[in-house]
């Protein structure tokens, strides 16, 4: 498996602005961090700063600022002045596919739907013995059924057929076709009678689907910066789940960005790298090959960690703030 934490050679993007001098230091960046009147930037330095400034309304987090203030820098100063210079590279969004269903959102195509759907909402998580997942997607209806798989085979649409000893299973007609059917409360995906997929076991009791998701913009080795877009769904009480990361790599390839999404299961662990009681969350992508871990500080914030479960030793931002859908 790989995991995942990223370095920086330089963040941000170059501009200038009269007033910088002698007397005024000047320093660029892109806003990371707004909570009421405080706000962080990382420079294009790959230097992480702080100020306090009151008119904070019009400002948005990945906005590029230049703020100018007396040398020297000291964390949480009120600079003489901030120039603004809203966002302009493509928000996760701005990518869509033929049927408009937007990528770097986590969307597809469903055709036993008839509209762009994400599947670790709608669909079915089931796994195999590898781990390897499939997604079961129902038409509204329930006529159909349509599988999704996380190993890049393409979709399969199945009908809903109705069983001799009562009940019903989807499949084609065909003796190679996969068969979907509920088996002892749990779904099922077999072929030629054998087990391919299974889905874990739910436990209603420990309460109802809660869904969160958490925006940041991290370092990269070159570029601007990564977007990071992390949505979790799981149940009130249950420290498990599934999980949609979106990375959107910025002017990755000729100016443009690019972006790569995971999806797969969310696990709770206890303890890291200097904190025995830190609560962590291990990211497990659906290819089985990728690896995410974030210390849940509290409900609102995340913070990547290597693989050792530790901490970045630097001043830049790896931090993920929650926000509304």
């Amino acid at each position: 498996m790989q995991t995942h934490l990223l370095s920086l050679s330089a963040v941000g993007m170059l501009l200038t602005v009269p007033g910088c001098g002698p007397s005024l230091q000047c320093s660029t960046g892109i806003i990371t961090v707004l909570e009421g009147d405080t706000l962080e930037i990382v420079t294009e330095h790959a230097d992480t700063l702080r100020f306090q400034w009151s008119d904070t309304e019009s400002l948005s987090p990945l906005d590029t600022v230049i703020l100018s203030y007396p040398a020297p820098y000291t964390p949480g100063m009120t600079p003489e002045r901030l120039d603004h210079h809203p966002r302009q590279t493509p928000m996760p969004g701005s990518d869509r596919d033929s049927h408009g269903c937007i990528g770097s959102a986590g969307y597809v195509w469903s055709d036993a739907r008839g509209e762009c759907i994400r599947l670790f909402e709608a669909g079915i998580r089931t796994t195999d013995e590898k781990g390897q997942a499939a997604y079961i997607v129902f038409s509204p209806d329930s006529s159909r059924a349509e599988l999704f798989f996380s190993n890049g085979d393409p979709s399969e649409l199945l009908e809903r057929r109705q069983l001799p000893g009562g009940g019903s299973a989807w499949n084609v007609e065909d003796d190679d076709t996969k068969n979907v059917r509920q088996v002892d409360g749990a779904w099922t995906i077999d072929q030629r009678g054998k087990r391919l997929y299974t889905q874990p076991r739910d436990v209603a009791e420990a309460g109802e689907w809660c869904t969160a998701t958490y925006e940041g913009l991290l370092p990269a080795a070159s570029g601007p910066g990564i977007r990071y877009r992390l949505t979790v769904r799981h149940r009130e009480h249950s420290g498990d789940g599934t999980f949609l990361l979106a990375l959107t790599y910025l002017e990755a390839e000729n100016g443009q960005d690019r972006t790569f999404s995971y999806s797969g299961s969310r696990y709770t662990l206890r303890g890291m790298a200097g904190d025995p009681n830190a609560t962590v969350w291990q990211l497990v992508a659906d290819n089985n090959r990728d690896t995410f871990y974030f210390q849940a500080e509290n409900d609102q914030r995340l913070t990547l960690l290597n693989s050792q479960l530790e901490r970045p030793q630097t001043t830049l931002n790896y931090t993920l703030e929650r926000v509304q859908e």
